[in-house]
């Protein structure tokens, strides 16, 4: 009998032994792709975790796009109080993305007028045209989680060691001044009311001019 089993097994007919082996083989195979699978769906998970955070900071805007996102980086680096991009960070700890909307179709257009060195810049290497009443603005700075109007008007009476008259967020202007008109967010701030009145300025910050 043992002769009989041995002379199967020299012919290639299958033992138990070999039976149990090739029963097996599919379940490892299906095992390892289901490894290799996920470690391919925790890598991109990885991936795109550290795209996100690095997204959201500063050093990525001009790591894309130096042209003209340089400047921006700059100023909002500096530790200058008169720039409202650096003052957020410094104060509140703030990145670009909390005040600069992150859209997709415009960051792609964006994009695109980069590739083709189409975007308009002066002399400072700043954005030509560009609407900076968008981010100084009080549907962005009163927005929830930001200012408060009324805490903002009761904290700015007599400010810079000024007359207690005086306060720029309640003028006799009737709500015609507008944040963006004294807040700049990468130049110096101008203190608008100093135009007609003989007034302390707040430290970086700059008096109109007549032009």
């Amino acid at each position: 009998m043992a002769e009989e089993n041995s002379k199967q097994d020299s012919t290639g007919s299958k033992t138990p032994e070999t039976e149990k082996q090739n029963a097996a083989t599919p379940a490892k195979k299906k095992r390892n792709g289901w490894m290799v699978g996920g470690i391919v769906v925790a890598v991109i998970v990885v991936v795109a975790i550290a795209f996100g955070v690095w997204h959201n900071q500063p050093s990525f805007c001009n790591s894309v796009c130096h042209t003209p996102m340089d400047p921006y980086v700059q100023t909002y680096d500096s530790d200058n109080p008169a720039m409202m991009s650096s003052l957020h960070r410094t104060e509140a700890n703030m990145s670009c993305l909390d005040c600069h909307e992150a859209r997709l179709g415009q960051q792609i257009s964006e994009v695109g007028t980069w590739m083709d060195d189409a975007t308009p810049v002066d002399a400072n290497g700043m954005l030509v045209n560009h609407d900076t009443s968008v981010q100084a603005s009080p549907e962005n700075c009163l927005k929830s989680g930001c200012h408060d109007w009324n805490e903002v008007v009761d904290s700015t009476w007599g400010f810079e060691g000024n007359d207690e008259e005086f306060n720029p967020h309640s003028s006799h202007q009737n709500g015609s001044i507008q944040c963006s008109d004294c807040h700049k967010s990468h130049t110096n701030s101008v203190l608008y009311c100093a135009k007609c009145h003989d007034l302390n300025v707040p430290e970086g910050w700059e008096v109109p001019t007549d032009e």
